[in-house]
């Protein structure tokens, strides 16, 4: 089984351990999560504007719940420094680019919203940037560091029945449909059926066959 490689490299980590050891708990804050083609990283309120341009979409906000449209640089704002709880995540979703520059495209949480009894994970990514796998690597990444680091037992993730690409990713990272609920959409102002979602550290665990997950120090 491999181990992070500790040669040269103090401020990256490349993890395959087992769910479980406690020896690889780390704090989330101050840390930068790393992917293949994505960098995962706390929002600024600097990003506000870039944000805003690309959730301000009709097609984003009508496939989930609670994101508002349409979505204002305050928002984004608001989003950027609204607190993260122990246990919980938060990313702007960024595009590695050839200058070593990064491009927002997306973002991603972990977190209690709407006093969800289990951490929920939430993602979006701008309609430029579709049908690539963005979301998949991402949350792939965040799964990961909800395990290996942040020591949960089990996460939840739900999206509208009518959601199919949203249902590809959920089903891509392991999850296993547990019930089918009523959920309130912010941009339809309307009750609408959404489907919920599990997975647990031992699915996890069995399930898991994508890269590495790197950790880098900001």
């Amino acid at each position: 089984m491999s181990r992070p490689d500790d040669s040269g490299r103090d401020d990256r980590e490349s993890i395959v351990g087992e769910a479980g050891e406690r020896a690889l708990v780390r704090p989330f804050h101050g840390l930068v999560i790393e992917t293949r083609r994505l960098v995962l990283r706390a929002p600024t309120a600097i990003d506000a504007p870039a944000i805003a341009e690309i959730a301000d979409n009709p097609h984003i906000a009508q496939n989930l719940t609670s994101l508002p449209h349409p979505y204002r640089t305050d928002d984004a704002i608001a989003w950027a420094g609204d607190a993260t709880e122990d246990g919980e995540q938060k990313h702007l979703i960024c595009l590695k680019r050839a200058d070593g520059r990064h491009t927002p495209v997306g973002a991603i949480s972990l977190d209690h919203r709407r006093g969800a009894r289990l951490p929920t994970l939430g993602y979006w990514i701008g309609e430029a940037w579709w049908d690539r796998g963005f979301a998949t690597e991402a949350a792939h990444a965040v799964i990961d560091y909800a395990f290996l680091h942040q020591g949960h037992a089990r996460l939840s993730v739900s999206c509208r029945v009518t959601n199919n690409a949203s249902r590809r990713v959920i089903e891509k990272c392991g999850f296993q449909m547990v019930a089918q609920e009523l959920g309130h959409s912010t941009f339809f102002q309307a009750v609408v059926p959404v489907d919920r979602f599990q997975l647990d550290r031992r699915t996890w665990d069995s399930l898991r066959r994508w890269e590495p997950l790197r950790l880098a120090a900001v």
